[in-house]
């Protein structure tokens, strides 16, 4: 099961609208973030860093993923991981929050019209007796408020393009986790 984010209320079929929003598949770990982006096809491998730079007396992030190590040693610029903890894959929710947000922006197209994607979010650690109810819910939250328009947290084999264009799951070697 899926919920839905933003306007939409939890579990809301978005009916045809559903199929014109692109699909992001995020496989996350503490030390990466890849997967795909559908339909564009375009893959993705990055560190999970934020750089963040006090510019004009404000906090702001400056760059994302490999962009953001290039900035390490610089001075003023703070490297960030939210997803690094020794017992959670969610370390810093805040952190992690715009992290997705930024790579959302780099993943999808630039274009007037820009759906928010739907986001099968694929945790790779941390899952030693299965996620607790607090923790799928915020990784669902994360996702929601970095700008998804739906999320489904899946746990188990990787999954194919076809079977993620298709949006229908495998019952065997996986299952979906709803918060």
């Amino acid at each position: 099961m899926a919920l839905g984010c933003g306007p939409f209320s939890p579990g809301m079929d978005t009916g045809m609208f559903e199929n014109l929003a692109p699909l992001l598949y995020l496989k996350l770990s503490s030390q990466s973030l890849s997967g795909i982006h559908l339909p564009s096809g375009k893959t993705f491998n990055e560190p999970p860093l934020l750089a963040m730079q006090v510019l004009n007396g404000k906090r702001q992030a400056v760059a994302v993923g490999e962009a953001a190590r290039k900035l390490q040693g610089k001075a003023d610029v703070e490297l960030l991981n939210g997803f690094e903890h020794p017992r959670s894959l969610l370390a810093d929710f805040s952190i992690a929050e715009k992290t997705l947000q930024l790579f959302f922006r780099q993943l999808t197209p630039k274009s007037l019209f820009k759906p928010a994607p739907v986001v099968v979010l694929h945790p790779q650690e941390h899952l030693e007796g299965g996620l607790t109810q607090i923790e799928a819910r915020g990784l669902h939250e994360l996702c929601c408020c970095a700008g998804a328009r739906k999320v489904h947290l899946w746990i188990g084999r990787e999954l194919s393009q076809e079977e993620l264009r298709s949006r229908q799951f495998p019952a065997d070697g996986g299952s979906l986790i709803a918060p």
